[in-house]
């Protein structure tokens, strides 16, 4: 059942205080919020003051239980550390998990008084402090992996993407590879220089394959539909850059083989 909860925010345009409910988490079976999801319209709101309209700036859990796909769109992810995305995802990840856990009949077991440090006692009270207070062991030994492993992006097309796709019928594996494959394309594209841009690609080298390039083709087919054609000389641009450091590489491990043993 997808959830929502009240978001008040400052107008990033003009700075005007506002309020408005968005979706925290969506189910697969959840229709209508689904489809605004898939048609860029999901959390959207617009200032009363100066009509700039812009996404909720609060992340977004997208779970699917019988694919096992379970993804959380975090907004200026890049932004966070370890302990301010944990705190930001925290109750509708909890939430999440707990109602999963009730659908597949686990039993969570009560939480340990030592569980929640002093000063967090509150946190007793929320509908995800069952899971929150699980031990690693007891986590993994009581629920599914996929739901301990969710996939965390901070673009909101790979989520809309990753969403189409299961819903086109690919598994939750296959899924999860696009959208490895899709941040990697953003990732190049954000690359601040090309040596941040080589770095990029080289941890990524074992996603440089033809499954990359049909990714970025359909991507590209989809953008031309859609009129987005600067988007289309981007990802043209990407393939261009995967070239030439695959270009390079192979050079490289040329020379290096030519190279005299004594050298």
């Amino acid at each position: 059942m997808a959830e929502t909860a009240l978001c008040r925010y400052p107008c990033p345009n003009c700075n005007t205080d506002l309020e408005q409910e968005g979706y925290m988490i969506i189910e697969t079976h959840d229709e209508a919020p689904t489809r605004q999801l898939l048609n860029d319209e999901i959390n959207m709101a617009q200032c009363h003051e100066c009509n700039h309209t812009s996404r909720l700036n609060i992340p977004l859990l997208y779970h699917d239980s019988h694919q096992e796909l379970f993804i959380i769109y975090v907004p200026e992810l890049a932004h966070l550390g370890p302990e301010q995305l944990a705190d930001t995802i925290r109750y509708p990840y909890g939430q999440l998990v707990t109602q999963e856990a009730e659908r597949r009949g686990i039993e969570l077991p009560e939480p340990d008084a030592a569980a929640f440090p002093e000063g967090q006692e509150e946190l007793r009270t929320q509908p995800g402090a069952k899971f929150h207070a699980l031990t690693q062991e007891q986590a993994g030994n009581l629920l599914p992996e996929y739901l301990l492993r969710p996939t965390i992006v901070d673009t909101f097309e790979v989520l809309r993407t990753a969403v189409q796709a299961a819903l086109d019928g690919m598994t939750g594996q296959e899924v999860v590879d696009d959208m490895v494959r899709l941040q990697l394309i953003n990732n190049i594209i954000s690359a601040e220089d090309p040596i941040a841009r080589r770095k990029v690609m080289h941890h990524a080298e074992p996603y440089l394959t033809d499954e990359l390039y049909e990714v970025i083709d359909t991507l590209g087919d989809q953008m031309r539909s859609e009129g987005q054609n600067e988007l289309v000389e981007k990802l043209q641009w990407v393939k261009d850059q995967i070239e030439k450091y695959k270009s390079a590489q192979k050079q490289r491990l040329a020379k290096s083989k030519n190279k005299p043993a004594n050298e």
